[in-house]
Formats: C-alpha cells, sequence, structure tokens
C-alpha cells in the first residue's frame, strides 16, 4: 500500500454481524410511533388551547371596543348639544334664549331682576 492514502487497510478479521430480531424491531417502532403521536397530539392540544386564549382575548377587546363606542358616541351627543346651546346664547336674540331658559328656574310668585350694563 501507499503511503498517504486515504484508504485504511482491511482488517484480518471481520466483526461479527449481530442482526436484531424482529420483536426488537417491532417493539422500537411501536415506541417511535407513540412518540411521534404523543408528540403530534400535544402540538395540537397546545395549538387549540392558543387559539382558544385568542378567541377569549379578541372577544373581550371587542366588547370592551363597543363599550368605548357606546360612550363616545354618548359624549360626541351631548358634545353637539352643547354646541347647539352656545350657538343659541350666541346668536343675535340670545338674549331673549336665556330669559326663555332661565323661566324654569325662577320660582312661582317670584320677581326677577336683571341688571344690566350701564350705557
Amino acid at each position: 500500500m501507499r503511503s498517504g492514502s486515504h484508504l485504511r487497510p482491511l482488517a484480518d478479521q471481520a466483526a461479527p454481524v449481530v442482526l436484531p430480531s424482529s420483536a426488537s424491531i417491532a417493539r422500537e417502532e411501536l415506541m417511535f410511533a407513540s412518540l411521534g403521536l404523543f408528540l403530534k397530539t400535544a402540538g395540537i392540544l397546545l395549538a387549540v388551547v392558543t387559539l382558544a386564549k385568542l378567541a377569549l382575548a379578541h372577544q373581550h377587546r371587542l366588547d370592551r371596543h363597543g363599550e368605548i363606542q357606546a360612550v363616545l358616541q354618548l359624549q360626541l351627543d351631548r358634545l353637539q348639544k352643547q354646541q347647539v346651546q352656545l350657538d343659541r346664547l350666541f346668536s343675535s336674540d340670545g338674549q331673549q334664549v336665556v330669559f326663555q331658559q332661565e323661566q324654569q328656574w325662577i320660582a312661582p310668585n317670584r320677581r326677577r331682576i336683571v341688571w344690566s350694563p350701564a350705557p
């Protein structure tokens, strides 16, 4: 044989090859199959639990959004009313509007005193 060759020399005696029995092969295959089934089942179960939690969180978020939207709409309606009332107050007949609104605040059989600025 040449020196520096990457091939190793053949051994004088070959080691005996021991083949596993078919029962041990079947047992090993069954073990790996059951392990694979367990891992797949665990993965699917984890995915289902995660999706259920996400769906629940999404539903809570939508409920909260609905509540906030309802409160916002109430506030916008209130703001619109206040803007209309303010516009009426500062219109050309605003003083009469104030008198009409204050009518209900004055008790019956009472006099109203209106202070006007000096000319």
